[in-house]
């Protein structure tokens, strides 16, 4: 039996359509300005500046591409789509990961480039074309903000227009050192320190993505809590086949079966377990198989976190899945922060 279970506390993602506001009111911005910075860079010959107008450019294909993502994600489930296309956000997310991650290289390439022959900039047009990027920079960043945190698609275009608005800053810094110094290595050198911090940004991103396409658990849930939150309702003896995946960010899945005492009232206990899951775990969809007995328990083991070892075997958890028997539960060597083994860590 399935009931579809309302979000709720911190775990809903922001409004979409709020999101979709957001993402136009800052895609436009950075778009008109794109235009403008361009125009300065080739009036001026400026290379600081034109390539700082690039930049501004992968900000916009970064908001674009969480846009349309999310466009997609809205649609409804369908024969074809049983879950709708609501993973569309998270490819989005995959993709503007990858391609932040893909600037952080052109940046430290650039840079080490730079290092090795630097050359002489124009500190005017540097300065005028940065603090007009400052301006468009930080009403994109406001309006993204609140609205990244929890969201991986909103985070990927967060990143973008956080790209550029530190790239502003950084032409500022070098262009008065320059200026008052004449030290050029400044330039590479600051751009290669934040090509590091998108490199970092990128892989966040990009390990959030993939953790939600592969149907890993939730960082916000705990398996081993569920198990034994499940096992402490009266009538239950074990809860096994423990599954969890996220939809999306925000909308965790999970899914168990129950082996109930002979004669208990298996509705009823349905029921408690539904309302435990929504109202402690906040999950949004749940599936729970109420039985006496276990018809899968030889046959899912290699899928089963929660397995228990073979009657009267002594194994250790780490000497059984060294073993071959299938277990992937706890394992000192390789625990995740819920006791359960995790491929990811």
């Amino acid at each position: 039996m399935q009931q579809p279970l309302g979000t709720t506390g911190h775990a809903t993602p922001p409004a979409t359509a709020g999101n979709a506001r957001a993402l136009k009111i800052s895609g436009l911005l950075t778009g008109v300005y794109f235009v403008v910075e361009l125009g300065i860079g080739l009036w001026t010959g400026s290379v600081s500046v034109t390539s700082d107008a690039f930049h501004t450019f992968s900000a916009v294909g970064g908001v674009l591409v969480a846009l349309v993502a999310g466009h997609y994600a809205e649609r409804p489930a369908t024969d074809r789509a049983s879950y709708g296309l609501i993973r569309a956000e998270i490819v989005g997310a995959l993709f503007n990961g990858l391609f932040l991650l893909g600037m952080a290289v052109i940046v430290l390439w650039m840079g080490a480039m730079r290092l090795r022959d630097p050359m002489e900039v124009e500190t005017g047009p540097m300065l005028w074309a940065a603090a007009g990027g400052l301006l468009t920079e930080v009403i994109a960043l406001r309006l993204l903000y609140a609205r990244q945190k929890g969201n991986l698609n909103m985070q990927g275009a967060f990143w973008h227009v956080m790209q550029t608005f530190v790239g502003s800053i950084l032409i500022i810094v070098a262009a008065l050192v320059i200026r008052f110094t004449g030290f050029l290595a400044i330039d590479p050198i600051l751009g290669m320190g934040f090509g590091l911090v998108l490199v970092w940004a990128s892989w966040g991103i990009i390990r959030g993505a993939l953790r939600i396409l592969l149907q890993a658990v939730p960082d916000d849930l705990d398996l081993g809590a569920v198990k034994a939150a499940v096992e402490r309702i009266a009538g239950v003896t074990e809860a096994h086949h423990l599954h969890a995946w996220a939809l999306t960010s925000g909308k965790n899945v999970v899914s168990l079966h129950v082996l109930v005492e002979t004669g208990a009232d298996a509705q009823a206990l349905q029921r408690r377990v539904f309302e435990l899951l929504r109202g402690d775990f906040y999950v949004y969809f749940s599936t729970v198989q109420v039985e006496t007995k276990c018809l899968e328990r030889d046959e899912a083991r290699a899928i089963d976190a929660t397995w228990a070892l073979p009657a009267g075997s002594g194994a250790s958890p780490t000497e059984v899945a060294r073993s071959g028997f299938g277990r992937v539960m706890i394992g000192p060597d390789r625990a995740s922060s819920n006791g359960l083994y995790d491929p990811f860590h």
